[in-house]
């Protein structure tokens, strides 16, 4: 939020004061290809494939390049699960165009020839990778945490405990010298997904519950190494239907005064009956599908659900590579004024063979969500929201509440219907000019549209003394305006305004 200016979010309710015939939800992010952008397309990549879907995305300002880390797969056996994994690289200068440079680092099928940074290992999955913004050895400039099991770890099944690496490049990688792997013995099974949080002033780290329950949970540390026991943060409750009780995974971001999780719904039923007999034409479409949906924080540590757990990113229609799963990359990334969410999509129903028998690689693909529209308030008929007190600077002498009428707006999709404005003084009574019928509807699509007022309240006539002082009393108070926005048919994402 800059300096004289408040941008009202409906990610929570801090704006709202009341919402007459309106729902919270959520506008799918769009996605920039039907087909993976990041692919197998190399020689070295025969054999190589990737199920679940763990990769790590970031633009790397310093060299002004997009960075790609992702899992890559090969079977030891045909028994189920029995495989192993590796951790390839790729860059891109406009985060569209990939490259996969051959490092010549890790030896795979008798050559060097390929872009692996880390060695195929029998369940070594959930690489997380960052780069430290607050790291003062350059040897540990970027961090990875990943799970790994051994030949005589394999009676815990898939529950592997949690290593860390180091790298002055995110090429190049080291385990550290001294015996402290693993980090965090009590293992879990998901993508491992830190960050530095500038809130808490601590590295946290998103894990699933014991032994490997599908809930988020959280962990943090001051140094990388060592981690507090994890805390549940985000698990279903009554709202969720029971075929949305799996919480898979999460990543976030920062957003303005929230964190933004984007987590993993595995929608299923019976999962053991499944995981033995398959799908079946008859079961709903969702069987088995993953998808993405919102949760924030304002502390790091209090998570909430958001946008009336409407999916942000959605699988592709069947035929497509990203028909039944589709995984967030780790972790969303601001670009100008838009998120851009990376994420691997697949045909694959969670191990089950495609609804529909279809053979397509997976891949990376990116979906972008346009500036601030991660939640709006909706209507098909018509709605009325009453914003709380906006506390603005008031710098502006001469207009009501230190408003100008000039640098309001919204940011809304009216195609169809329309959005109209009032704004209302702290005796609760609409403004001279500022009501709904001197507002322009807006019945466009816009992320920030300048409002329009039919009159201009500074010209209209003189005042009592009696208005006078009222004004004078009205004026001196802070924080006290609300607005009145009127919806058909629309969609509301954000209000701004500026003192």
């Amino acid at each position: 939020m800059s300096e004289g200016k408040v941008s009202c979010l409906f990610i929570d309710d801090e704006f709202i004061e009341s919402a007459d015939g309106l729902v919270k939800g959520v506008i799918p992010a769009e996605k920039v290809s039907d087909v993976p952008l990041l692919k197998p397309d190399q020689p070295w990549e025969d054999g190589w494939y990737d199920r679940y879907g763990n990769s790590n995305v970031i633009y790397d300002e310093e060299e002004e390049l997009f960075k790609a880390w992702y899992v890559v797969r090969i079977a030891l056996s045909s028994a189920r699960a029995e495989e192993a994994e590796a951790l390839a690289y790729a860059t891109s200068k406009d985060g569209i165009h990939w490259e996969k440079p051959i490092l010549n680092i890790i030896e795979d099928n008798g050559s060097k020839e390929n872009n692996l940074v880390m060695p195929f290992f029998r369940w070594a999955t959930g690489h997380g990778v960052i780069k430290d913004p607050i790291e003062a050895d350059p040897s540990k400039r970027y961090k990875m945490l990943f799970l790994f099991q051994c030949e005589h770890m394999q009676f815990a099944g898939i529950v592997q405990p949690v290593c860390v690496a180091y790298s002055a490049d995110g090429i190049n990688w080291e385990t550290p010298r001294a015996w402290v792997n693993p980090i965090i013995a009590e293992g879990t099974d998901t993508h491992l997904t830190s960050h530095w949080d500038s809130k808490l002033h601590r590295y946290v780290v998103y894990l699933r519950g014991r032994p490997n329950v599908r809930i988020i949970c959280m962990s943090e540390s001051d140094d990388y190494l060592n981690w507090t026991p994890r805390e549940i943060i985000v698990q279903p409750d009554d709202e969720d239907p029971p075929q949305d009780h799996e919480f898979y995974g999460m990543t976030s971001m920062e957003y303005g005064d929230h964190r933004i999780g984007f987590m993993s719904i595995f929608h299923t039923l019976n999962e053991n009956w499944i995981s033995s007999n398959g799908i079946e034409d008859w079961m709903p479409d969702w069987m088995n599908r993953m998808d993405i949906q919102l949760t924030y924080s304002k502390d790091g540590r209090t998570w909430h659900r958001a946008g009336n757990r409407e999916p942000i990113l959605e699988c592709g229609p069947w035929g497509s590579f990203d028909s039944g799963s589709v995984y967030a990359s780790h972790s969303p990334i601001k670009v100008g004024d838009e998120i851009w969410l990376y994420h691997v999509g697949n045909t694959d129903l969670h191990g089950e063979e495609p609804r529909n028998g279809e053979s397509l690689p997976s891949g990376l693909n990116l979906a972008k969500i346009k500036k601030d529209r991660l939640v709006c308030l909706k209507t098909e008929k018509k709605g009325v929201l009453t914003t709380t007190s906006l506390k603005m600077p008031q710098k502006k002498m001469g207009l009501p509440l230190g408003i100008d009428p000039k640098t309001l707006s919204i940011n809304a999709d009216a195609r169809g219907g329309s959005v109209r404005l009032e704004i209302i003084d702290p005796f609760g009574r609409v403004l001279p000019g500022y009501s709904v019928d001197d507002c322009v509807p807006f019945t466009g699509d816009d992320t920030e549209h300048q409002v329009q007022w039919t009159s201009d309240p500074q010209a209209q006539g003189t005042k009592s003394s009696s208005d006078e002082l009222e004004s004078k009393m009205v004026s001196q108070s802070r924080g006290i305006l609300k607005a009145r926005i009127y919806l058909e048919n629309a969609k509301l994402f954000a209000l701004y305004v500026n003192g």
